[in-house]
């Protein structure tokens, strides 16, 4: 084999190469996305509220259920615990970023007023302990 066939053959051989590389990186940086965003922040934490001697609180401890305990402020037994929703995990999807957690909780006209992260807001009769799910939260 001479030298220009030789030096061809090299060339054609590193062409394969970066591009084999180029693709590589393409589809790379096509999936590199969903990657990033595969993983969700911590809960946040959701700062108790304390109203008439009892402490309600919102654990957030899994994101498949939100919901709030009620406990007696100067024994710290457990009242009661009322749950708002429930989150249905697709198994095809990463689960952690399929959670839904508490984000603030408030009193307000006899009621503690729950919003979640994503707007939804619920109110707990604090006399009956009923939920409702009116409407999206204001911002």
């Amino acid at each position: 084999m001479d030298r220009s066939t030789l030096d061809r053959s090299l060339d054609r051989s590193l062409d394969k190469t970066i591009r084999l590389l180029l693709v590589i990186a393409a589809l790379a940086s096509l999936f590199s996305p969903m990657l990033a965003h595969a993983k969700r922040l911590p809960p946040p934490k959701v700062e108790p509220v304390v109203h008439e001697g009892v402490r309600y609180v919102a654990p957030n401890d899994n994101g498949r259920r939100g919901y709030v305990q009620a406990f007696d402020s100067k024994t710290n037994s457990l009242l009661w615990e009322v749950t708002l929703f429930r989150n249905s995990i697709n198994p095809s999807l990463e689960e952690d970023v399929q959670h839904v957690y508490i984000e603030s909780m408030r009193i307000e006209n006899g009621k503690l007023i729950v919003v979640d992260e994503h707007a939804g807001l619920y109110t707990v009769d604090l006399r009956t302990r009923a939920v409702s799910k009116p409407a999206k939260a204001k911002h």
